[in-house]
């Protein structure tokens, strides 16, 4: 069963904002609304006390590493692939990473030393509405655990309600995790991703400049399950050598990809591309496909042989497709 590729270009909505420091920044206008009895010095000396306490307890609000977790946590039930991050700068707003399992498929956009690169994102629970933010809930992002400091900047002013701004400090790489805020806590701690500060970017152009998509000449096509990933079958002047991994019934192989023009240039599968796959016309439909950007699962769903097309795709549609393949799914018994 092939997945239709409009459900894969999924979800648009974005969430929310707020400070790390709404907390501590609470705490201290609740200290200056306290009212003291001006003659009572034994209840102004126990109110001295709490006074230092609460100053100790804003200092650890305000604190930036002691708002994060030292490991992601998830106490609102968000499906596996429910967290995705979006990079505003694209009309529509494009997906760029999201997390699967206790780590992280795609990447955040290259953030220039003096810019910032601007964020939403939509939240999926495990009961498949979406999760409204804004209101209830908010969305945040701080920097990692120990992660190294001056690299990024995030303060109070960038939080805008359906985004987030990261900014650049200096040249570097540091990591983040984005949060789901609510009242005065967490529900949830994404896994730490990597945010990268450079003098100025040019990745983006490279790749739209450098690949062409309307001339690939070769496409790679690797068994991701050895370390380093294995080579298995190769397109060339409209055949295939190689073959694919036998799929068993009920597991799934995952398969990474190469796509290399006539100029030997490669595409990137991590933004502008992504690898698909799709059963061939007329094929069986004995297998079931998952898409993750620069790799695919294929689901065996019962035991025979099909055959597939390996695609590239760019926004809604394929840019270039093989020709098929064929894929043998087998009971291994067990």
């Amino acid at each position: 069963m092939t997945v239709d590729p409009d459900a894969e270009t999924r979800r648009r909505l974005l969430v929310a904002s707020g400070s790390l420091a709404a907390l501590g920044l609470a705490g201290c206008l609740g200290d200056d609304a306290e009212e003291e009895d001006p003659g009572d010095d034994e209840d102004d000396e126990d109110e001295d006390d709490h006074d230092e306490d609460d100053h100790d307890e804003d200092d650890h609000d305000h604190d930036h590493d002691e708002e994060v977790a030292e490991e992601a946590f998830d106490e609102l039930g968000v499906a596996d692939e429910g967290f995705v991050v979006l990079d505003r700068a694209h009309d529509p707003h494009e997906e760029v990473a999201y997390v699967h399992g206790d780590h992280w498929h795609g990447s955040l956009p290259h953030i220039e030393v003096g810019d910032n690169v601007s964020l939403g994102a939509e939240i999926e629970p495990e009961d498949g509405d979406s999760l409204e933010l804004g209101d209830e809930y908010e969305l945040r992002v701080a920097e990692a655990h120990d992660a190294p400091e001056g690299i990024v900047g995030i303060d109070e002013g960038d939080y805008h309600g359906d985004h987030v701004h990261i900014n650049g400090e200096s040249e570097g790489i540091t990591e983040v995790v984005f949060l789901i805020w609510h009242d005065d806590h967490a529900d949830y701690q994404s896994p730490p991703i990597d945010a990268q500060v450079v003098e100025e970017d040019d990745h983006e152009h490279e790749h739209e400049h450098e690949f062409d998509a309307h001339h690939v000449a070769d496409v790679r096509i690797f068994d991701r399950a050895p370390d380093p990933h294995e080579e298995v079958a190769h397109y060339h002047d409209d055949h295939w050598d190689g073959e694919l991994p036998t799929v068993p019934v009920g597991e799934h192989v995952s398969l990474g990809a190469e796509f290399e023009d006539d100029e030997g240039n490669l595409a990137d599968l991590d933004h502008e591309f992504e690898l698909r796959v799709r059963l061939a016309d007329d094929a069986d439909d004995i297998v079931e496909f998952d898409y993750h950007g620069d790799h695919v699962h294929v689901i065996g769903e019962e035991e025979g042989t099909t055959e597939v097309v390996f695609q590239l795709w760019h926004d809604d549609h394929a840019d270039f497709e093989t020709e098929p393949i064929a894929v043998d799914v087998e009971d291994d018994g067990y």
